[in-house]
């Protein structure tokens, strides 16, 4: 009998900082310590579902790296279009007001579903996600969405990847929300950057790993306009909600690298290195967590041994 307890890793959203999932899953891998299920929203959701196909942490590292280095990244439309600030405690919200100072923007917020067009994020997607199935993944993998005709929480796991890894990816105003089986799905990480709750009603995991790659709630020394109470008061609710979200993961990583830009693709190794690093000063836990869960499953499954009924016991939780 296979008394390895489960372990599901939740990869959260962050843009360019999604780079230090990639190693996350490095440390992990040379440490030996597998994983059995993913669930990543937005960028979550592209490292997810690439190493949910192909469990190999180093190459697709390599790739990726390659890729943003390479002149077709540097010349493509999509890197041209990426909305920068200086402000990197922004979230979508104050990242949308701030880039309605321009006045293109400003004209496509009113004229257009969204700031930028849909085929510039799905080309970004294309690139590295392959035209596969969720069927086709080595280990199961959800990716969390947030339907905005109905307000619901939506799990996909089922049908072609792409388009669910595109709507985890659409961040509202900036692209288009994702047409889905009747749905109108748009990245969830909005309210929910590290989707803990939908890694543990989905998988129940008997180890909960989660990333957390999100701007950082640095102090203020002031508010000078309205404007500005309203965007900290929605910063303050987000850190807030992903706080009572992540306190049900059993080890939570989180990347020194919180203070750089969604969109900035600068320093990619040292994002890659901080995940590497953050997750080795996590391993005593880790591997705490898998010890005290195995014990809980050799004796769940003495109980079931002895008793002969095993439809009368109840298994661990990943709670």
């Amino acid at each position: 009998m296979n008394t390895r307890p489960k372990v599901g890793l939740v990869l959260g959203g962050g843009g360019a900082r999604g780079l230090a999932h990639l190693g996350v899953l490095q440390a992990l891998e040379r440490e030996g310590i597998d994983v059995d299920s993913i669930v990543g929203t937005s960028v979550g959701a592209v490292v997810g579902a690439v190493y949910a196909l192909e469990p190999d942490a180093l190459s697709k590292t390599r790739q990726a790296l390659a890729y943003f280095r390479s002149p077709s990244f540097a010349g493509s439309a999509f890197k041209k279009l990426l909305l920068r600030s200086d402000d990197v405690d922004q979230t979508f919200l104050s990242s949308i007001v701030a880039s309605i100072r321009k006045s293109y923007v400003f004209s496509n917020l009113l004229r257009k579903p969204s700031i930028l067009p849909r085929e510039r994020l799905a080309a970004l997607v294309n690139d590295f996600v392959p035209a596969k199935k969720f069927s086709d993944t080595r280990l199961p993998f959800a990716v969390p969405a947030l339907d905005l005709r109905s307000g619901a929480d939506v799990l996909l796991e089922e049908g072609e990847l792409r388009p669910a890894v595109l709507a985890s990816c659409s961040l509202p105003g900036f692209f288009p929300p994702v047409e889905i089986g009747g749905r109108l799905l748009a990245d969830a990480g909005v309210i929910g950057p590290v989707p803990v709750n939908a890694a543990i009603e989905r998988f129940a995991p008997d180890v909960l790993i989660a990333v957390d790659i999100s701007s950082y709630l640095h102090t203020l020394p002031g508010v000078e306009r309205g404007l500005d109470v309203i965007l900290r008061v929605e910063s303050i609710a987000c850190a807030r909600l992903n706080e009572l979200e992540i306190a049900r993961a059993d080890v939570v990583i989180r990347p020194a690298v919180g203070a750089k830009y969604w969109s900035d693709f600068s320093g990619l190794e040292s994002m890659v290195n901080a995940g590497v690093i953050a997750t080795q000063a996590k391993l005593g836990e880790i591997r705490a967590a898998i010890a005290r869960r195995s014990g809980s499953v050799r004796s769940f499954l003495r109980r079931v041994a002895s008793a002969g009924t095993p439809e009368a016991e109840t298994a661990p939780s990943g709670d």
